[in-house]
């Protein structure tokens, strides 16, 4: 009845405004009685169409922000109910100044529990999360999974090679009974039913997940904030990013409240946040390891593939739990049978043959600041005292490499994170990205040579970003034959060279300030380039920017482009961040990675002794 009522109110009114309003009669002059009644009606449903549209979003807005509030105040219920609980509890905090390596084998020799090293991590990481907020939720089971492995290896003494090691899991990492949100609040009350297959691998070798970390909202973005859970800072400095997607992983984990990550890949999402916080990783070949389990934002899409990586504070522990994932076919045995039965190669990682190991101080695209180009000679003098041969090496056509990267990531016109984030409160880092995505092709040609004035870097995101030149599917094939070509050039410079590892940047200057990263999208092509390709990576520091870092960039580093000018600006004041290269291997060659990252690993430490 009241819906009845307002209609022909509405319509009533409209009608009064088009027959009785001397200009409108003016404007209706020669339209038949039939025209104006259909334009009456279709204002009508305009009026009342747009009044109601807004409301029901504003609607769906405050229940997401109810709903956010509701899940944030179970997360601190059971924050404060594990803070309650330590209290009492017995910690070892020698644990924590371990290594890996050699808590494992207190572990295994019984000098410590599973329990009371967990509980020493769940207190290390609840004063760290406190301080740079990198910790989503803390599993609750974990102790419970603590006290069975206890209780086996006291009854049995049986104890898996990772017996009673705690590890950490990014969001989106599926935890059976915990949301895997990657910072979109329609996500949250959606538990996992089942656990990743990397989560299944690593209990089953005696390790404990013990908390979730955080991402950045639909974790297409090097930063590390969202509406939900809000913003993870570095913890070499508050005001720079930890890097993206897995930024909470590698701040919680540089920071010492966890011995191992479990984070993702697509363009260079595991990678970048080690480089940032100064820990080790890799970010392995598609399908050497499981994305069973893992929440993706872009789902279906095709060329480009997620993948998971592994981060820790030594090479020595991203190795070992690499070897223990791909040894007698365990990831596949834990219910993945999409990966590939290719088992851990231990002749590639131990051999003692000498390498050939390209290296490059930039991408030809975008210029790299003096840190990054020391920490490269760094690695390349370090490498050569080891026996090494170094040849130059540049990857060719890297503008179009990232121009395509992101073309074929948001060849759906990124409808699916569109409409994740349809009622959604946006984060400040994503809007440009949004507001990009929502130029037309066409828009985009026209401004491009204005653009080009200011910044040309910026073209190639620019244009990508929407996949707008990708509208139909033999579109996208055409797009993907096009990548499979340049893996071809890129392999047979490679071969041509007689490479067998590469080292370069990981991004052009050391971790920036939080508030710039949503404007440096086009220095992703040092990590972008090598998902296109489908190319195994492993991430080592090196050193630290220096004070002669900083008097170089004022000297050498000057581009007549906007984002090379916020790159200088972002890396001032950027002394003591962690530096950090990257070492490229050939697909499904990631012992060979692991054995550049253990070798320079060496040299370097070797080296830096008295």
């Amino acid at each position: 009845m009241l819906l009845n009522y307002l209609l022909t109110v509405v319509y009533d009114g409209i009608k009064y405004v088009i027959y009785n309003n001397p200009y409108v009669r003016i404007i209706r002059l020669g339209f038949h009685p039939m025209t104006i009644s259909v334009l009456t009606i279709s204002t009508g449903f305009v009026v009342i169409y747009m009044p109601f549209r807004a409301l029901s979003n504003r609607r769906q807005k405050m229940l997401l922000r109810k709903k956010i509030k509701e899940k944030l105040n179970r997360v601190c219920k059971n924050k404060e109910k594990l803070e309650q609980d330590l209290v009492s509890s017995k910690q070892n905090h020698l644990c924590l100044q371990l290594d890996v390596s050699e808590l494992l084998q207190k572990l295994q020799n019984g000098s410590f529990t599973c329990l009371e090293v967990l509980r020493s991590y769940q207190a290390k990481a609840l004063e760290i999360t406190s301080e740079y907020n990198c910790v989503t939720e803390f599993i609750l089971e974990a102790e419970e999974w603590a006290k069975e492995l206890d209780a086996e290896a006291a009854h049995s003494g049986k104890k898996g090679p990772l017996h009673g090691l705690p590890f950490s899991v990014k969001d989106n990492v599926g935890l059976i009974g915990y949301d895997s949100t990657v910072g979109i609040s329609q996500f949250i009350n959606q538990p996992a039913i089942e656990d990743a297959a990397m989560v299944i691998a690593l209990k089953k070798l005696g390790a404990i997940p013990f908390c979730k970390t955080n991402v950045p909202q639909t974790n297409m973005s090097f930063g590390c904030s969202n509406p939900i859970w809000g913003l993870t800072k570095n913890p070499w400095d508050k005001e720079r990013t930890p890097g993206g997607s897995t930024g909470g992983e590698a701040c919680l984990i540089a920071a010492g409240g966890s011995p191992l990550g479990i984070g993702t890949d697509i363009g260079g999402s595991v990678r970048l946040p080690a480089a940032f916080c100064g820990i080790y990783s890799i970010k392995p070949t598609t399908f050497r390891f499981s994305s069973k389990g893992v929440k993706k934002v872009t789902i279906g899409n095709v060329g480009i593939t997620p993948v998971p990586g592994i981060l820790a504070r030594d090479s020595h522990t991203v190795a070992t739990v690499t070897k223990l994932l791909l040894e007698n076919n365990h990831l596949q045995m834990c219910g993945d049978p999409d990966l590939l039965p290719i088992p851990w190669n231990e002749q590639a990682f131990i051999g003692n043959k000498k390498l050939r190991i390209g290296y490059y101080e930039d991408d030809g695209f975008f210029p790299t600041t003096p840190g990054i180009r020391r920490a490269i000679q760094i690695a390349k003098t370090a490498l050569e005292a080891s026996g090494h041969e170094l040849v130059p090496f540049v990857p060719p056509r890297v503008d179009y490499v990232l121009n395509s990267f992101i073309s074929i990531l948001t060849a759906d016109q990124s409808r699916y994170l569109l409409q994740a984030l349809s009622n959604d409160d946006i984060d400040p880092v994503l809007k440009p990205t949004l507001f990009l995505l929502s130029i037309p092709n066409v828009m985009k040609r026209l401004l491009q040579p204005l653009l080009s004035l200011f910044s040309t870097r910026l073209i190639p995101t620019y244009l990508g970003l929407g996949g707008n030149r990708i509208r139909e599917s033999h579109q996208l094939w055409k797009e993907i034959t096009k990548k499979n070509l340049y893996k071809e050039e890129f392999l047979s410079y490679w071969r041509t060279l007689e490479l067998d590892l590469c080292i370069g940047p990981c991004f052009a200057c050391p971790a920036p300030r939080s508030k710039d990263v949503a404007k440096l999208s086009p220095a992703l092509s040092y990590t972008s380039l090598y998902n296109f390709l489908d190319f195994p990576v492993g991430i080592v520091p090196i050193g630290r920017e220096t004070m002669e870092d900083q008097s170089k960039l004022n000297i050498e580093y000057n581009y007549f482009d906007l984002v090379c000018n916020l790159v200088k600006a972002t890396t001032k004041g950027a002394t003591g961040m962690p530096l950090a290269i990257q070492v490229v291997g050939l697909p499904y060659q990631e012992e060979m990675v692991l054995r550049g990252m253990k070798v320079l690993d060496t040299t370097i430490h070797q080296q830096s002794r008295p």
